[in-house]
């Protein structure tokens, strides 16, 4: 795929990425999805001007709301989750070139932005977000697959999802406290389309979400000090190891199964 195509995606992932902040400020406070989409937390006025337009729109959310004085609770968290959407799809792109799977795993790499987002500052994996994603991106495997004739792709994929649910669902009985039910679904979207490009990809992700996970957690856990009962979410490391292994797992998988190339 040309830059100039790779370059539209991503402008699409700043533009998907700054929507997406409703999303994550309408389900992270659970309050409803009604309009006007951009408003004021405090009094509920309707952005104006520049706050309509994406992206450029965190410059007027930094400053108070024109109505009622109150600051913008997240000023700047838009504009982040435009960049990291942008590069998520615009590397995506760059993987998976003008094949027709783009679609789902793009929807996908959104998806996985703004379930990090509510569950990094709730500790809540939202299902109006997973069951959607879930409802488009099976339907477009199924899609993808028929062109090609991809039918073992396919199988992966449900074998992978079905791994992953229900490893991670014994891990939610065994230790409810350490495996909420909403990683367990996310588990399973994420077997889906990584499975879609190999059962050695789904492998990975799960493998470098286990690790990062540690890694970070025991990090955190020694600069708080809160030992062993510090909370950590989950999601946003699933995610990065589902991007991972969307971006190098076939590498990934190679090295770690000693497969010739």
């Amino acid at each position: 795929m040309d830059a100039l195509a790779i370059g539209f995606l991503a402008a699409t992932g700043l533009v998907a990425g700054d929507a997406s902040e409703i999303a994550v400020e309408r389900l992270g406070s659970r309050t409803k999805f009604d309009r006007p989409w951009w408003r004021c937390a405090s009094c509920g006025s309707a952005a104006q001007g520049a706050g309509l337009v994406p992206v450029w729109r965190c410059i007027q959310l930094s400053k108070r709301c024109s109505a009622c004085g109150s600051p913008a609770a997240h000023p700047w968290r838009p504009l982040v989750l435009a960049v990291v959407c942008a590069c998520v799809l615009g590397a995506f792109a760059a993987r998976l070139g003008d094949d027709v799977a783009l679609a789902p795993f793009a929807l996908l790499g959104i998806a996985l932005v703004a379930i990090s987002a509510v569950d990094f500052e709730r500790f809540l994996i939202p299902n109006r977000i997973v069951y959607p994603t879930m409802a488009l991106v099976a339907p477009l495997l199924v899609v993808s697959s028929a062109v090609d004739h991809r039918w073992g792709s396919l199988a992966r994929a449900a074998i992978a999802a079905a791994a992953a649910f229900a490893g991670f669902l014994a891990v939610h009985v065994a230790v409810p406290r350490g495996m909420g039910y909403g990683d367990v679904r996310l588990a399973g979207l994420v077997g889906l389309c990584t499975g879609w490009l190999g059962l050695g990809h789904a492998f990975v992700a799960f493998l470098a979400a286990f690790v990062l996970g540690a890694v970070i957690g025991i990090v955190v856990m020694i600069v708080t000090g809160g030992g062993r009962k510090t909370r950590i979410a989950f999601g946003p490391f699933l995610a990065a190891g589902a991007v991972l292994s969307v971006l190098w797992g076939g590498p990934l998988a190679q090295a770690l199964f000693h497969r010739g190339g």
